[in-house]
């Protein structure tokens, strides 16, 4: 696979600085293979002519010895290797869709004992010597690690555990293994193999040297001695894509060997063993030029006798004496480079013939006509043939074809190349080349390429004929160039100059020595500062390893089938693939297929006469990998490469072996994702032997052959229904908007079209949605062929241009069984439309009686009790809030919401059960789904069903969309409920947010929007909103909700926190029924009122028609009911439930809807706590939004809405009265008396306001009593069902607006002593929990410290449930006394109290309070 290159190819092996050629200060040794021109394949590549004799490179070099370490590291590599191709073969297995677990378990269970044996084997010990201490050390970890993964393999091996959970096991271990597997003291570097173009490295690749590594057993590297293939690439590609506009690199098969000089006879018995000897040669050239026509010495630019290069002078003398340690086998004979031995249509039955029509003028002048045109080779030289008596030039009618071939077809233009639409290409002059495909006046010289193709002539005289005068040919040997460092040629030019040939001369002697030639004269090596300086002249000789036994013949049989999925190279998102397959010395293509992404050629591709050396039993082991190119055809320009895959023929050395099976290889376009191919491969021994019949021929036109009969799929009549539904959200194409597009769906080569879409703006939707077409599927799922959506757009004059692609992949889930008897109704739109009285997708199929629901439900305000619940009680049940929700809610029975933790389209598989949403793509790119979700252009929905058809006659089954549907918009009231968001990211600097909730129906600027910037509350990252948004929209034309958290900036733009987007159409027209969830109980009033705008029964009835079943028959007293031949009691649902009776509403809609609740997938209410991204990072979390969605078609009366609206405070006052103090401690002494004294005052406050409060002074007091029968009043806003109180303050002086906090009730009082000229003394306090003060005690003796609070209640910040405190409620009196702590100081201890398991002592003061709340 060697693309065009002008100079000889050669490659190089280097290890380290050891074997560079160009490193003058290492030991020059035999590290490049000898210059050889390429040949072309005849069809696409070059290859080098490697056959019988293949070059042997052989580099020494000298490292540490580290053996023991490079040994353990290819052991646990090879464990990790033979689990993962164990684990590879288990999860095919488990692509199938209805697979036999026991089955792979036992496979698996396999692989473990494997694995078990494996890693219960260890690892090698340390030598003696050359250890460091991080080996030893490294050596234990291993060791520990491999015991473990022994145990839990065994552990997992004899455990019930799942099989997709013990593959994710298995995959772990094999990180573990590659993890202990990495050494950090790998002291050999990695070898190099490269590709050079005369002086100029072109392409290279890196292997590690532990692959390469000899050793016995398991410690030898996995690449080492095994025929391996390998791409070089070139060396200065930053980005994969930059590889598109290279040419440069090979693929290279070869043999690499690494070992210890002590074991360098085992790479001998391996070259052996594969039918391979050793051969070591001398190499010199003779040189020559041309001047005046005779050639000879006079005009050399390079030494008579040289190297390659001719660099070095080296004549023959010169070699003598030999190497030490060597001696000459014989003497010089000539032998030319590998290249000119073979004939450019060597080993090929077809060839493609080419010759150049060229055409000059003159400066401001016309073309002239085709009879003055000539005609030249790719070079530039003339066309000649000797006619016996004088070479004449011909044309290509009068080209004879070649001694030995036969033309196949006629002279056709080249127009696959960089060419006008006639083919030319155009240059200023003919020898400098440069050859554009576009015409300018300047340009007087332009060529085309003529082609044609001729076969092999069978006929064996003639074959022998040509033999013999090609060994004429070669018999003196001359190798022909225009000048003396350019490509050489065995046949003599006009223009050439230059020629030399080559002489070998064999040597035999011990391997062990090196070979080095010295020579007494100095090479020129020129220096950056143009100086020359003197390097000493060395030569290695050449190695090859000779095959005496003839190559085996093998035959190549490539069925290409089809593709899907590949990357569309045209800018209408298509492309015009065709195939490259390469193999060995070999390669082809297949037709073009135009205009698609999914091309099905379903071609077979023959590669005659390929001859591969060695034995059979090493190809069968390690079979040629055959390359597969894929290319974008286009009319100018050079072709596009759109993706490459590998694979591995079957070898068939008789016809006893099982052929091949198509399957399906991945498709990569510079490391990603560029589609899959259809196909399969033999590699036939083709020695006499019989071979397979020949794939037939396509028919007319067309002639290549096709994929026989046993490897193509069998084909079954499949009919498709399409329920084509409309376009959404489609972005404009060549500026102008898609307003009238329609669809075409194309499967295996049928194609149907839908009718055209009048104006998208008014109805997207299509006219006549159902089409349907029969067609040949395989029958293997398999095998079967994608299915491909393109929608155009019809404009003007008559234009349809392409606005958009879609491909699916796999039908397999748009599969479904035909029902004989009656035709399969589409439940989705039938079950959705009992919810929507109008109007019906179905013509006339469901009317809604809204008046019923009225009669159903409680309207008269006076005959509701009294409520004592609201909606947040609710809300704060279903979401597991312990401080918020209230008991007596629990007890009384009411519903709880179902709570989703993500978008509700997750739980119901996106509501795509009607018409599923396919992204339409546009432009070059690739199809990869996981990729490509913010890349589409518009939207299809649709959906799709496929069953066969009999095959014997027998009655088609009914269709699957059998009624005629109604697609007209349908305008609608849209209810969005947002209660809070959760966790939003700050946008500003002090570190939060002022949110507020933006909303939009439709897309464009058309789209009606809500933006409450109002409502904004501010410095809150979670925010409660309690907001309902309600809106019109017309579905489908707005059939996106976009809600939008924005943060509010006084003097800027406002910020974006994130949003999030709902498919409202989808959820309309689902089966699941998302217009309105339903509750668990069917209430009357209260906050479970039911609040859609059906009853029950209704409901069930229409559930009962679309499933096909008789209506409900229900029991005389409404209790029982039977459906389908089941019977439901209201007892069954209601047995041992607490209910709230007094809003249940009648017993035969409680019944039906128990019924529901349990029989139907139905969406149930419910809140969706949806993440909002920002488009700018569009996958990161910016914060969850709690909400939900109702939808209720316009027409008739709408239900009422439910009241979210937050809670607000009740507006309270707390007066505390302190009548006196007992027992305080007596801080001060007095001057006068020198008595124990204190000036006694209280102060209070609630936690979390600012208002602090103090009683008047009690001068002097000597016993510690306090008189002061003082009131306190704190007025505050209190939430009676969250029991905390509201505070609305400013979180900074530089705050603009207040922040609204939620504290818990508590009430601090204090007892301290007032000094004059020092602050006061702290002397006592206590906390009152508003909600649960435990009860006082009447006279202040009897105060203790078990009085006291726990320090659990008194930290807390929030009220909490305390067993042994006494609840009040709101407006309660509490007088009494309660002693106040204080931690020792001075004066007598009272008692002890533990707090925080540690141990405190405080003395005792009583206060006796009155509280009023």
């Amino acid at each position: 696979m060697i693309h065009p290159i002008d100079t000889p190819i050669e490659f190089e092996v280097s290890i380290g600085n050891y074997g560079n050629k160009l490193d003058t200060n290492v030991p020059a040794q035999s590290s490049t293979t000898p210059p050889s021109n390429p040949l072309f394949d005849g069809r696409q590549y070059h290859y080098l002519p490697w056959f019988e004799q293949k070059p042997c490179v052989v580099v020494d070099s000298q490292w540490e010895d580290c053996t023991f370490r490079i040994t353990s590291m290819n052991i646990l590599y090879s464990m990790a290797d033979k689990l993962e191709t164990g684990l590879v073969e288990v999860k095919k297995e488990m692509s199938v869709e209805l697979y036999d677990i026991d089955a792979i378990k036992s496979q698996l269970g396999d692989v473990l004992d494997d694995f078990i044996g494996d890693v219960s084997q260890g690892l090698p010990q340390l030598p003696d010597k050359e250890v460091t201490k991080l080996d030893r050390l490294r050596r234990g970890v291993r060791v520990k690690e491999l015991k473990e993964l022994e145990r839990a393999a065994i552990y997992l091996r004899n455990s019930p555990v799942k099989l997709e959970d013990m593959v994710d096991e298995c995959e772990d271990y094999i990180n573990s293994l590659r993890n202990l597997a990495i050494e950090p003291q790998q002291c050999i570097p990695d070898v190099i193999v490269w590709m050079l173009a005369g002086r100029k490295r072109v392409a290279c690749i890196r292997i590690p040297a532990h692959k390469l590594f000899y050793a016995d057993g398991k410690g030898r590297g996995q690449l080492c001695s095994k025929v391996q293939t390998l791409f070089l690439a070139p060396p200065t590609v930053e980005e994969d894509e930059d590889l598109e506009d290279l040419k440069d690199g090979a693929q290279v098969r070869m043999m690499l060997w690494l070992e210890m000089e002590k074991e360098k006879s085992h790479f001998a018995e391996e070259v052996k063993l594969i039918g391979g000897d050793f051969a070591v040669y001398a190499e010199t050239y003779e040189n020559e030029a041309c001047l005046l026509g005779r050639w000879g010495t006079i005009g050399l630019t390079r030494p008579n006798w040289s190297d390659s290069r001719g660099k070095i002078k080296q004549s023959m003398d010169a070699f003598d004496p030999p190497p030490h340690g060597w001696s000459w086998d014989g003497p010089w004979f000539q032998q030319p480079e590998l290249s000119t031995m073979f004939d450019m249509d060597e080993s090929r039955d077809e060839w493609m013939e080419e010759i150049y029509e060229n055409q000059a003028r003159y400066p401001l002048s016309s073309w002239p006509d085709e009879s003055k045109s000539y005609w030249t080779n790719v070079t530039g030289d003339a066309i000649k043939e000797n006619d016996g008596k004088e070479e004449k030039e011909v044309t290509k009618d009068q080209l004879q074809c070649p001694e030995g071939w036969l033309w196949k077809s006629d002279w056709q233009v080249d127009i696959g190349r960089a060419v006008d639409d006639e083919g030319w290409e155009y240059a200023i002059e003919a020898g400098m080349g440069n050859w554009v495909p576009y015409e300018r006046n300047g340009y007087l010289f332009r060529r085309r390429r003529w082609v044609r193709m001729r076969i092999r002539d069978k006929n064996a005289k003639v074959v022998q004929k040509k033999k013999q005068k090609r060994e004429a040919a070669l018999k003196e040997g001359w190798e022909y160039a225009r000048l003396a460092h350019l490509t050489y040629h065995i046949t003599r030019h006009p223009l050439d100059f230059a020629r030399r040939r080559r002489y070998l001369r064999k040597l035999t002697g011990d391997p062990r020595r090196p070979a080095i030639f010295h020579f007494k004269g100095k090479e020129r090596k020129k220096k950056k500062d143009d100086d020359d300086e003197e390097v000493g002249n060395q030569q290695v000789p050449r190695i090859f390893v000779t095959f005496s036994a003839p190559a085996h013949t093998y035959q190549l049989r490539a069925y290409i089938y089809q593709a899907r999925d590949m990357y569309g190279g045209d800018k209408s998102g298509l492309s015009d693939p065709y195939c490259l397959v390469s193999f060995h010395t070999s390669s082809d293509r297949t037709r073009v297929i135009s205009e698609t992404v999914c091309p099905t050629w379903d071609q077979t591709i023959l590669m005659k006469s390929i001859r591969i050396f060695g034995d059979t039993s090493k190809v069968v082991e390690s079979p040629p990998p055959i390359i597969i190119e894929f290319m974008d055809k286009d009319t100018v320009g050079r072709d596009e490469f759109i993706g490459r895959t590998e694979v591995r023929p079957v070898i068939r050395l008789s016809l006893d072996t099982p052929g091949p099976r198509l399957d399906w290889f991945p498709i990569v376009r510079y490391n990603k994702y560029g589609g899959e191919l259809l196909a399969a491969f033999e590699l036939l021994l083709d020695e006499g032997n019989e071979l397979p019949f020949t794939p037939p021929t396509a028919s007319p036109p067309h002639t290549h052959y096709i994929v026989p009969s046993g490897i193509r799929p069998i084909l079954q009549k499949n009919r498709v229904e399409i329920l084509c539904w409309g376009v959404r959200d489609m972005k404009r194409f060549q500026l102008l908007p898609v307003m009238s597009p329609l669809v075409e769906f194309e499967c295996g080569g049928v194609a149907v079209k839908s009718k055209p879409i009048k104006n998208t703006k008014s109805n997207p939707n299509f006219p006549d949605p159902v089409l349907s077409f029969d067609v040949l599927l395989p029958k293997e799922e398999l095998y079967a062929p994608p299915l491909n959506i393109r929608v155009m757009d019809k404009r003007s004059f008559g234009r349809c241009p392409l606005v958009g692609t879609h491909v699916v992949k796999c039908m397999r889930s748009f599969i479904v069984e035909p029902k004989p008897s009656q035709s399969h109704k589409l439940a989705v739109a039938v079950a959705h439309k009992v919810a929507t009285p109008t109007p019906s997708i179905y013509e006339g199929e469901v009317t809604v009686v809204v008046e019923d629901v009225k009669e159903a439900l409680d309207s008269d305000p006076d005959s509701q009790k009294k409520v004592e619940f609201d909606w947040w009680s609710k809300y704060y049940y279903s979401i597991d809030d312990p401080r918020r929700t209230q008991q007596e809610y629990i007890d009384e029975g009411y519903d709880k919401m179902k709570i989703y933790p993500n978008d509700l389209e997750e739980s119901f598989n996106k509501f795509e059960d009607l018409a599923q949403t396919f992204h339409l793509y546009r432009g070059k790119g690739s199809r990869d789904p996981e990729e490509l979700a913010g890349e589409s252009v518009g939207l299809l929905k649709g959906s799709l069903k496929v069953y066969p058809l009999p095959d014997d006659g027998s009655k088609e089954p009914p269709p699957v969309f059998s009624k005629t549907i109604n697609t007209k918009p349908v305008e609608c009231v849209v209810r969005l409920y947002v209660i809070r968001a959760v966790d939003l990211m700050a946008q500003d600097p002090d570190g939060k947010s002022d949110p507020y909730i933006k909303v939009k129906v439709g897309k464009g600027g058309k789209g009606k929007k809500i933006a409450d910037k109002d409502g904004y509350i501010p410095s809150n990252l979670n925010p409660i909103f309690g907001k309902m948004f309600e809106l019109k929209a017309h579905l489908p034309i707005d059939h996106t909700l976009t809600v939008t958290v924005m943060d509010w900036d006084r003097f800027s733009a406002d910020d974006l926190i994130g949003e999030t987007k709902i498919d409202l159409e989808n959820r309309f027209i689902s089966r699941h029924r998302a217009t309105c969830g339903l509750p668990d109980t069917f209430c009357k009033r209260g906050v479970n009122k039911w609040r859609d705008r059906e009853l029950p029964i209704q409901i069930l009835e229409d559930w009962c028609k679309m499933m096909d079943f008789n209506p409900p028959e229900w029991s005389p007293d409404k209790k029982k009911v039977v459906i389908n031949h089941t019977e439901y009691s209201l007892d069954r649902y209601e047995h041992d439930r607490p209910l709230p009776e007094d809003d249940l509403g009648d017993k035969e809609q409680r019944l039906a809807l128990y019924v529901i609740k349990e029989k139907c997938n139905f969406v149930p209410e419910h809140i969706e706590e949806r993440t909002l991204y920002n488009p700018i990072i569009p996958h990161i979390s910016m914060g969850t939004l709690h909400m939900w969605v109702d939808i209720f078609p316009k027409e008739g009366a709408l239900p009422p809405p439910v009241d979210i609206s937050p809670r607000k405070p009740d507006k309270f006052v707390l007066r505390v009265v302190v009548f006196n103090t007992k027992d305080v401690l007596l801080d001060e002494i007095s001057v006068v008396t020198g008595d124990a004294m204190s000036d006694i005052y209280v102060k209070g406050w609630i936690r979390g306001q600012d208002d602090t409060q103090k009683t008047d002074v009690h001068y002097r007091s000597m016993d510690g009593e306090g008189n002061f029968n003082w009131r306190m009043v704190f007025p505050f806003e209190y939430l009676p069902p969250e029991q905390v109180i509201v505070i609305k303050k400013k979180q900074h002086f530089y705050s603009l607006t207040k922040t609204e906090v939620h504290v818990a009730p508590r009430l601090t009082l204090q007892v301290w002593d007032n000094d004059l000229f020092s602050p006061d003394d702290f002397i006592g306090t206590i906390d009152f929990n508003l909600i649960q003060i435990p009860e006082p005690v009447q006279e202040a003796i009897d105060c203790s410290v078990d009085q006291l609070p726990p320090e659990e209640e008194v930290d807390d910040d929030i009220p909490g449930t305390v067993e042994a405190a006494k609840k009040r409620k709101a407006s309660s009196d509490i007088t009494g006394a309660r002693p106040l702590p204080q931690e020792e100081s001075e004066g007598l201890v009272a008692g002890v109290h533990f707090r925080g398991g540690r141990e405190r002592t405080y003395c005792m003061s009583k206060m006796l309070y009155n509280i009023v709340m």
